[in-house]
């Protein structure tokens, strides 16, 4: 008979693609310590993205990473760099486990996984990328705009709980939590194809001949991937940040969405409004895909995955 049966397609697929629980669990695993480990310089990225090159953070010009960092700690102590932390572990755990699981479930669909075959599928590579994107961001946006808002800290939410309530009475569920999705998709689907396409190249290029893990290669091909796929994705990035804060910092929302964020921008504030950040956006994705590629394919490894 020719009927397909799906459950013996996984069953049989599960001993070439590893497990998908395991890779569920390994995903979440690595979101969560990715993200405690790099949130201080998260929150300072947030605030020299959210305000524009003329414009100010409470009255403070506020666009160096030293000036961003000061005014953080003036404000807040220390802790105030942690801000939001809770939101974005309640996001990032799922959205990873999310994120992982359907990379290596698409990635083994597109061919990019049969035992024994040692050769480089980009093509592959790119698109399961793509379409773990998509599903992950829809777990990961609500709460990575609560996050940027609790950030900021412009107006006194007291704590998660608080926020997401205001900002459902303010603007709504798609408005308020979903203003960035659209926006995070156009700048994710490029990052992560990216991403994923070139951790694979440069995991490959770096292990050694006969050897089939090396947390120190995962590090590496990670931080590179990171890097690559940060530069490339920049501006995108400073849109989907106004685009999800501007309610919070200006009270007008002069930002329709990506593509008329991105030419405001460029009429308004030119080239530097473009590269804002750049420089720990880089830093910031070249070590967390670090932390997070080595942690993954390390619990994956425990896992049996």
């Amino acid at each position: 008979s020719c009927s397909f049966n799906m459950e013996d397609f996984f069953a049989e697929e599960e001993e070439d693609w590893g497990s998908p629980l395991s890779h569920l669990m390994a995903g979440a695993m690595a979101g969560t310590v990715e993200h405690c480990g790099m949130f201080p310089l998260d929150t300072i990225k947030t605030h020299v993205q959210a305000f524009n090159v003329h414009g100010n953070i409470h009255g403070v010009k506020s666009i160096t990473l030293r000036s961003a960092t000061e005014n953080i700690i003036s404000k807040r102590g220390a802790i105030g760099l942690f801000r939001g932390l809770n939101a974005m572990v309640a996001g990032a755990a799922p959205a990873h486990a999310v994120y992982f699981a359907t990379y290596e479930a698409f990635k083994g669909l597109f061919g990019g996984k049969k035992k024994g075959d040692t050769s480089y599928h980009p093509v592959a590579y790119f698109s399961a990328g793509v379409i773990a994107t998509v599903f992950s961001e829809a777990v990961f946006t609500p709460m990575d705009t609560v996050k940027q808002k609790l950030q900021l800290g412009i107006k006194d939410y007291n704590g998660v709980i608080d926020c997401c309530r205001k900002t459902y009475k303010q603007r709504g569920i798609w408005r308020g939590f979903y203003a960035g999705y659209t926006t995070t998709l156009v700048m994710n689907v490029p990052y992560s194809g990216t991403y994923f396409a070139s951790y694979e190249f440069l995991k490959r290029l770096l292990l050694p001949e006969g050897v089939d893990h090396s947390n120190f290669v995962n590090c590496v091909a990670g931080g590179g991937a990171g890097i690559l796929s940060a530069a490339l994705t920049n501006p995108l990035d400073v849109a989907r940040t106004r685009l999800q804060t501007q309610s919070d910092v200006t009270g007008v929302i002069k930002y329709n969405n990506m593509h008329h964020a991105l030419k405001v921008l460029w009429k308004e504030e030119g080239f530097s409004a473009l590269t804002a950040g750049i420089v720990p956006r880089m830093l910031f994705h070249s070590t967390s895909a670090a932390i997070c590629w080595a942690t993954y394919e390390y619990v994956k490894k425990l896992l049996g995955g």
